[in-house]
């Protein structure tokens, strides 16, 4: 084969590589609900299909009739078409997605299958993703961060209710580890004694990491509870994330303390 022909075929399978990896990954067969729950009370729903429907319209007022059987007579945002990575997903935002308190619950509705079967989908998957609390089903419990997905075949439904388990502890042991995070790496930077600037730099950085890799670092509990919403929700959610240049200072601290003097003095 001569060098020209190896050129095209060369080309044609660089554009191939290339019309392959702008198209991304090829939605799975049958229909997908994905259920957020926010801690401030709200939700989304996010749906897609992978084959039957032929435009962005049907996927909308079906994405819409999927999110009205999902939450019976509530008020609904309109439903939109969204870009995704190589399909596109309708997507509802719900106002008022269930009751904050103490022990809030949500019960998983089956009433998407008959819609979808009716659309041509007899089955379905369903994933629900609840504030990060402790939540549990049944009998199980799970850690801040779980998230709950079903199978659901024609016929059957989700099983049972999801209820969240909010605790001021998770989060009142995070805001006291980033107090003494700030309080640390204040008197690493202030004194002048190298004892408390190397204990002040590594009680700093231990307790910020602490912060940073905690699995309820969030204020979700407090949304959850009924006490924060809106921007103050928003904030206090984010606060741990103050551990992240806590903990570069204390650890910047830390290597100029411990840096030899001639390296010290550049």
């Amino acid at each position: 084969m001569g060098r020209k022909r190896w050129g095209a075929l060369v080309a044609v399978l660089f554009l191939l590589a290339v019309g392959c990896a702008a198209g991304g990954p090829r939605p799975v067969p049958g229909a997908h609900i994905v259920l957020l729950l926010r801690s401030d009370g709200s939700g989304r729903v996010d749906f897609w299909v992978g084959g039957g429907v032929h435009s962005d319209r049907e996927l909308r007022d079906l994405g819409e009739q999927v999110t009205a059987a999902l939450f019976r007579g509530q008020a609904l945002d309109p439903t939109s078409v969204e870009p995704g990575t190589g399909f596109a997903f309708a997507r509802t935002e719900v106002p008022h997605a269930y009751e904050r308190g103490p022990r809030p619950v949500f019960a998983v509705s089956g009433g998407a299958g008959p819609v979808l079967k009716a659309a041509g989908y007899p089955g379905y998957t369903l994933t629900v993703r609840p504030p990060r609390v402790r939540t549990s089903s049944g009998s199980r419990t799970h850690a801040p961060g779980f998230e709950y997905s079903w199978k659901v075949s024609p016929g059957s439904a989700p099983p049972g209710e999801i209820v969240m388990r909010p605790r001021l502890l998770h989060w009142a042991i995070e805001m006291t580890l980033l107090a003494v995070a700030v309080a640390a790496v204040t008197t690493a930077f202030v004194s002048r004694h190298a004892r408390v600037v190397l204990a002040g730099s590594a009680a700093g950085l231990v307790a910020a990491a602490t912060v940073l890799v905690s699995d309820a670092a969030s204020g979700d509990a407090l949304g959850t509870l009924g006490h924060l919403g809106g921007t103050p929700l928003a904030l206090v959610t984010r606060l741990p994330f103050v551990g992240l240049p806590l903990a570069a200072l204390a650890a910047i601290r830390l290597v100029r303390l411990l840096a030899p003097p001639g390296v010290r003095s550049e």
